[in-house]
């Protein structure tokens, strides 16, 4: 898993799970592994089966959440990331998960109150704020738009995607 080898470390976790099926730590890293590949059902499934047997610790949560939007469940990513939160509720992350699902379920309010939560609790947090832009820019609130994006460049000088966006935006 450390060496990016996917392939060998979800052969490898069956294989230990052949040997202990209730152990949520290997279930987690197996849903990553599968999850590195692309099969997003597949690390759903262990995700979920490491739940159920009360792995609740890391990321797993985050994760589930994330993968939860891949799949375009946007219900079952809300509720992932709800957990997240209930068991941290300073993460940035989640925050940011969260206002992603609800900006692919168009709920735009909340999506803004958690892209600004994420920002509140990580200032720095270029990802939410250059989502936030968008979300701004959609709502035609291009002034709001444009504030995100000076902030990032503020941030990071060199974020390309910031600097075009802005461009696009004073250009109207």
């Amino acid at each position: 898993m450390k060496r990016n080898n996917y392939e060998a470390g979800i052969l490898l976790h069956q294989r230990f799970l052949e040997k202990e099926p209730r152990n949520g730590l290997a279930l987690y890293h197996l849903g990553y592994a599968y999850g590195q590949t692309g099969n997003h059902m597949m690390e759903v499934f262990y995700y979920e089966r490491a739940v159920d047997l009360g792995f609740r610790k890391g990321r797993i949560f985050f994760n589930l959440g994330m993968t939860y939007g891949e799949l375009n469940q946007v219900e079952n990513s809300i509720r992932a990331f709800k957990k997240a939160l209930d068991i941290n509720p300073h993460s940035a992350e989640a925050h940011f998960g969260l206002a992603l699902a609800y900006q692919m379920s168009v709920v735009d309010n909340l999506a803004e109150e958690e892209f600004l939560k994420a920002i509140e609790l990580d200032p720095t947090h270029v990802d939410a704020r250059l989502y936030l832009s968008m979300l701004y820019a959609d709502m035609g609130a291009l002034q709001k738009a444009a504030e995100q994006l000076r902030n990032i460049l503020e941030i990071d000088p060199t974020d390309r995607r910031a600097r075009e966006f802005l461009e696009r935006i004073e250009k109207e």
